[in-house]
């Protein structure tokens, strides 16, 4: 089975006009174009273009992964997903108390986990995880010359204290985050400082007096180039900046959330889950596997990626498909064909489904995202 499908656009307002029209050469739209969701989950369930029938009627089940082309104009919620066992209590609880699937304050609409990774068409900017404590102490030692808020942070950093802790004293500081850009000095000596205050200072601007701006500080902000990818397991704590990217995820709906957003915040939660060690490897390490063939591994079962580069002189053939497949083509015409003989030809921002054949083949001139179910 190899067919074409659609996506279905989410107009959140923290996406963007541009990025998405302009790089897919796509008319412009008049509302922000944050995520394009492919896969049967059923927010956002993919069509067959010829028949028009959901995704989910046309092959008789439900995907285990989920693709989105996200699109963020300013920054996404600081949030964390739950492990397996998180995801199945928390639903599991909610449900016993009545808390309805489409209340605001649900905090699990499913009992999955939702691993998620997400590998950038332009450059991107996001917050994974936290920094390491000798940052950490740099960078509040360096404010507090002008904000004595942070003292008592750098010297309990100092002595050992858990990043928790200092976590759950940011989050609540209401007072720190008014007046932060009143009283933090701008440390134009100090680079890592400086970078911290400019983006507590963006941030702010987006969403003034709310603290994620102040919970922002303590993680990495980590820079993408087009090709580069992270990774965002259970408890990894993050936000999205701004930018381009394929985003492919669990099909999952489980987020919680601690700050810059007007979403339900469950900081109780949050701290429950986060894992508060600090990261060091911040971006998946991509391999090689042949030419035109790179693999961004991942800690899941319910999805594997790939970057596709075929042209005249490179074609992909006979990969394995062990269950189903969604391709995206980013740029270029790249084919698509199976063992069981069905071939489409994908333009840029197209997308085709296959499954139930052995092999998949691609080959054209182009660049596409290969995602593969489990």
């Amino acid at each position: 089975m190899l067919s074409r499908i659609t996506g279905v656009t989410k107009n959140y307002d923290w996406g963007s006009k541009e990025l998405t029209p302009n790089f897919f050469g796509l008319e412009q739209s008049p509302n922000p174009i944050a995520e394009i969701w492919f896969g049967t989950h059923p927010m956002g369930e993919s069509a067959v273009a010829k028949s028009g029938d959901s995704l989910s009627e046309h092959i008789g089940s439900h995907l285990s992964f989920l693709v989105k082309i996200l699109s963020a104009e300013r920054a996404l919620s600081i949030q964390v997903h739950p492990n397996s066992q998180q995801a199945k209590d928390g639903f599991n609880l909610e449900q016993a108390q009545g808390v309805l699937i489409d209340d605001p304050k649900r905090n699990y609409k499913d009992s999955s986990h939702k691993p998620e990774a997400l590998v950038a068409l332009t450059q991107f900017r996001a917050l994974c995880g936290f920094r390491p404590r000798l940052e950490l102490i740099q960078i509040f030692s360096e404010f507090a010359k002008s904000e004595s808020a942070f003292e008592p942070l750098a010297q309990a950093l100092i002595k050992g204290a858990n990043l928790s802790e200092i976590f759950e004293l940011q989050i609540a500081n209401t007072d720190l985050a008014r007046r932060f850009l009143k009283t933090v000095a701008n440390p134009q000596a100090d680079p890592l400082a400086a970078s911290a205050r400019a983006l507590v200072e963006q941030l702010l601007a987006q969403f003034p007096d709310n603290t994620g701006a102040l919970v922002a500080i303590m993680l990495n902000e980590v820079s993408l180039e087009p090709g580069e990818a992270i990774y965002l397991p259970a408890g990894n704590i993050h936000a999205y900046l701004s930018g381009l990217g394929i985003e492919v995820m669990a099909a999952s709906d489980n987020v919680l959330r601690c700050g810059l957003t007007s979403k339900h915040v469950d900081v109780a939660e949050v701290l429950k889950l986060a894992d508060f060690s600090e990261l060091s490897e911040l971006k998946v390490r991509a391999n090689k596997l042949a030419e035109g063939l790179v693999e961004y591994p991942v800690e899941c079962s319910e999805f594997r990626i790939y970057k596709v580069e075929v042209s005249g002189k490179n074609l992909l053939a006979d990969l394995d498909l062990p269950s189903s497949a969604i391709v995206v083509c980013t740029a270029g015409e790249v084919a698509v064909s199976t063992s069981l003989d069905e071939r489409e030809v994908l333009r840029k921002s197209e997308v085709v489904f296959a499954s139930g054949a052995k092999k998949l083949s691609l080959s054209g001139s182009g660049t596409a995202f290969l995602v593969l179910g489990d």
